[in-house]
């Protein structure tokens, strides 16, 4: 009796639940294996909030956002968070590079991988990664600059940078994607991010930037980003929420962008 291979019914794909926590724990044995990339990850975001925080802090004083006076560490604590948060969004893309050059892409998509767990997984792993880098330089805030949040503040705060990690990291691997070369991507990427950060409303408020440049910043992911964890850390959720709101609807959109093109990259092998 003779079987017919091209009658045979596709195998299903592989459940969900499964390829996520694959996945999660691929990207945290990866990150933890070497504690000296690990410190790196979290360490340099508490380090410049304390040295440019501390050192500008003195010298602008006070600054006006939101009907209120703040003080100029308090208003750039946010810019400070999302800086980092750019750092490890390039790192994840730069992680799709190193699984391309090492062959890894060819032995992950050999075996019975979801390409929702694998996408999942490097989000989620990505973001709690910038959520620790969060609460370490939030904790060096709290030790050496004078300025206190509310409980429902603070949980606004770490809600938005929840939301704009999982954004950021889902545009720079979708960015990364769409690269073939390794060189082009780094050296967009380290001219992109600083455009992006200081065409924003990050260490200085929109009133006083140039008028071309708060046009822009309205079509700046990043504005969207500070803004949320900003008005969240001063003011709550009652005032993030319009723009975590356009967070989540960027990475409800890049999620899914991702998948697609990852699945054309892993065709291509």
């Amino acid at each position: 009796m003779t079987v017919d291979l091209a009658r045979r019914p596709p195998e299903p794909p592989p459940p969900l639940r499964g390829s996520l926590a694959a996945t999660m724990y691929r990207e945290y044995c990866l990150l933890t294996r070497d504690r000296t990339n690990l410190l790196l990850a979290i360490v340099p975001s508490a380090v410049y909030l304390l040295l440019f925080a501390t050192s500008l802090a003195n010298l602008v004083g006070e600054v006006r956002y939101g009907g209120r006076t703040v003080g100029y560490a308090e208003f750039t604590v946010p810019a400070v968070l999302l800086s980092s948060m750019l750092a490890a969004a390039t790192t994840a893309g730069t992680s799709l590079f190193q699984e391309r050059l090492g062959r890894m892409d060819v032995e992950l998509w050999s075996y019975p991988l979801g390409t929702g767990g694998y996408v999942l997984g490097k989000l989620l792993v990505s973001t709690l990664l910038i959520l620790a880098q969060t609460l370490a330089a939030l904790v060096v805030a709290l030790t050496v600059l004078d300025f206190r949040w509310p409980p429902g503040n603070w949980a606004a705060a770490l809600c938005a940078t929840g939301v704009a990690a999982l954004a950021f990291n889902g545009l720079y691997l979708l960015l990364a994607t769409r690269f073939s070369d390794f060189r082009r991507f780094s050296v967009t990427i380290n001219v992109v991010a600083p455009v992006l950060l200081f065409s924003s409303p990050s260490f200085y408020p929109v009133d006083r930037m140039a008028p071309v440049l708060q046009w822009l910043s309205w079509a700046n992911p990043v504005t969207y980003g500070i803004r949320a964890i900003r008005d969240g850390a001063l003011f709550g959720f009652g005032a993030a929420w319009p723009w975590l709101l356009v967070l989540a609807g960027i990475a409800a959109v890049t999620g899914p962008l991702l998948a697609r093109s990852l699945v054309a990259r892993a065709r291509e092998l």
